[in-house]
C-alpha cells in the first residue's frame, strides 16, 4: 500500500463528490469539458501507469498552472505606486466612508495630483515637439531619415549622398552641431572672398551630417517601447477593473472576521495594526465609471500614445551613438512622473492603496481533481506540428511591442522622408515655420499631423541635391 492509499487520499476521485472550491463562483455556471469526456478513457490508462509520486507531482503542476492563469486573467487590482491608481481607488473609499472630511481630502488630493501629473507630462512632451517641429527648422535642420546609414559601404551603397550633396566617408561624418559650424566657416569665407569662392570650396571641406549607427537606432527605439510597456499594462488594468466590477455602489471597506474582538484587544494599547479592516476592489457606480474613464483612462492612454510618437521621432532624429543610448533611457522618465508624483501624497495614502485586495469577478464551475488531472494529461499531448504549440510558444507581448515599434518608425518615414530611385531615404524639403511657438492643437494631435499642420513659409530652407 502506497502513501496516498494509507492516508485515504484519492488521486482520481469521484467526479461528483470531490470538487475543489473556487472563490466568487456560481455553482450553476457551466464549463465546456466535452474534450475531457472524449479523452477520459485514453488518458485514464496513462494516468494509472504512473506511480503515486508522479501522479501527485503532475496533479499539482496542472493545478498550479491553472491557478496562476486564473490569477493573471481574473484578479482585478489597483496600482499602489501610481497616482492613477490613487485617483481611481481613493474616491471609492471616500464614498464608502460616507465622504468624511479626511477621506474626502485624500480623494481630492489624488485628483489634484493626477492633474499635476498630466500637466507635467504634457508640458515635457510639448517642449520636445517644439524642438523637433519648429525650432530645429529655423536652423535649416533637415530630417535625419537614413542619411549616412550605410556610410561604411559607400560609395557603392544606397544612402551614400549626404545633405551637403557629397559622398560619405568615415572621416567626414559629423553630428549636426559640428557639421553646421564647419559649413558656417566655409560659407563665411566665401562671403568675405567671393572672388576666391571656387578655391575655398575646394580647400575647406565641412564633411557631412549623418547617422552613426542605423541598427543601434532601431534597437534603441525597440528598447524605448519596451520601457513604456508597464504603463500600457497599467492602462489595461484600469480598463479591466472598470469593465469587470459590478456597476453598482458596493463598499470598498469591509470588516474582517472577528473584528470586534480585534478592536477591543487593541483598545488602550500601543498596537496600531489594521487587522480589523479590509480594503478591497468592489463595485463602482455608473457615473463614477464614466468619470474614471474620461478623467483617468483616456488621458493616460493618450499620453502613452503621445510619448511613443514624440519619443520615436526624437530617437530617429538622433545621430550619435552615445546620445541614442542616453535619450532612450531619459525619454522613458516622462511616463514615470506619475510614480514620482505619487510620492507627494500623504504616506497613509500609500499604505491604504497597498492594503487594497484584488477581486475575481468572473465565474467558473468547480473542477474535480479528476478533471484537473485529465486536463493536465491532455495538455502534455503536443508536438511541433500542433497549431496550439505556436499559438502559445510565441510571446504575444513581444509581437505586439515589435508591431508598435515598426508602426511608429514607419510613420516617421512616411511623414518626414522620401524614397529615391536607388532606395535611399532622404529628408523632404524643409520650410521654416511662421512662428516659433507650436500651436497647442498641432501638438495635441501630433500622431495625426494632417489635422492641424504647422504653418510654414513658402520659401524652401533646404532641399536635397546630389551636386557639390
Amino acid at each position: 500500500m502506497n502513501a496516498a492509499q494509507q492516508s485515504g487520499y484519492k488521486l482520481v476521485p469521484d467526479r461528483d463528490t470531490d470538487a475543489l472550491d473556487y472563490p466568487n463562483e456560481s455553482p450553476g455556471t457551466e464549463i465546456h469539458l466535452t474534450e475531457v469526456e472524449d479523452l477520459h478513457q485514453d488518458l485514464k490508462a496513462e494516468w494509472q501507469e504512473m506511480s503515486s509520486e508522479e501522479q501527485v507531482v503532475q496533479l499539482l503542476a496542472g493545478r498550479a498552472m491553472r491557478t496562476l492563469n486564473d490569477r493573471s486573467r481574473l484578479l482585478i487590482t489597483v496600482q499602489s505606486d501610481s497616482v492613477y491608481g490613487a485617483a481611481l481607488a481613493l474616491p471609492q473609499i471616500a464614498r464608502t466612508a460616507g465622504w468624511s472630511l479626511e477621506y474626502t481630502s485624500l480623494a481630492c488630493h489624488s485628483m489634484m495630483f493626477l492633474l499635476t501629473n498630466l500637466v507635467l507630462q504634457g508640458f515635457l512632451l510639448y517642449m520636445l515637439s517644439v524642438e523637433e517641429r519648429t525650432l530645429a527648422k529655423f536652423g535649416g535642420q533637415m530630417h535625419l531619415c537614413d542619411f549616412g546609414a550605410q556610410y561604411n559601404n559607400c560609395p557603392d551603397a544606397s544612402n551614400c549622398v549626404g545633405p551637403g550633396g557629397t559622398i560619405y566617408s568615415p572621416d567626414r561624418m559629423y553630428n549636426w552641431g559640428v557639421w553646421t559650424t564647419r559649413v558656417f566657416v566655409r560659407d563665411s569665407f566665401k562671403s568675405l572672398f567671393p572672388d576666391r569662392a571656387e578655391e575655398i570650396e575646394a580647400t575647406i571641406d565641412p564633411g557631412e551630417y549623418g547617422l552613426e549607427s542605423y541598427y543601434l537606432r532601431i534597437v534603441c527605439c525597440f528598447l524605448y517601447v519596451i520601457g513604456l510597456w508597464p504603463d500600457l499594462a497599467g492602462s489595461w488594468d484600469i480598463l479591466s477593473l472598470l469593465a469587470s466590477v459590478p456597476t453598482q455602489s458596493e463598499p470598498w471597506i469591509e470588516p474582517r472576521p472577528g473584528w470586534k474582538e480585534i478592536v477591543e484587544k487593541q483598545a488602550g494599547t500601543d498596537d496600531l495594526g489594521l487587522d480589523f479592516v479590509r480594503f478591497r476592489v468592489a463595485g463602482v457606480p455608473l457615473h463614477w465609471k464614466l468619470i474614471d474613464f474620461l478623467l483617468i483612462l483616456v488621458p493616460k492612454m493618450y499620453i502613452w500614445v503621445l510619448t511613443v510618437d514624440v519619443g520615436i521621432v526624437f530617437l530617429m532624429e538622433t545621430s550619435q551613438i552615445e546620445d541614442m543610448i542616453v535619450n532612450c533611457v531619459a525619454l522613458a522618465f516622462i511616463l514615470s512622473i506619475d510614480e514620482l508624483t505619487m510620492t507627494m501624497l500623504p504616506s497613509k495614502t500609500k499604505s491604504m492603496l497597498e492594503m487594497i485586495e484584488g477581486g475575481q469577478f468572473s465565474t467558473r464551475r468547480r473542477l474535480t481533481l479528476q478533471e484537473e488531472a485529465l486536463l493536465h494529461q491532455n495538455d502534455k499531448r503536443w508536438n511541433l506540428l500542433s497549431p496550439s504549440f505556436y499559438g502559445i510558444i510565441i510571446p504575444a507581448r513581444l509581437l505586439f511591442l515589435l508591431a508598435v515599434t515598426a508602426f511608429f518608425i514607419g510613420n516617421y518615414y512616411w511623414e518626414e522622408c522620401q524614397r529615391l530611385e536607388d532606395g535611399s531615404w532622404v529628408s523632404q524639403e524643409i520650410h521654416r515655420p511662421l512662428r516659433a511657438q507650436l500651436p497647442f492643437l498641432s501638438f495635441l494631435f501630433e500622431p495625426f499631423p494632417g489635422l492641424f499642420p504647422v504653418t510654414v513659409e513658402e520659401e524652401t530652407a533646404w532641399t536635397f541635391h546630389e551636386s557639390g
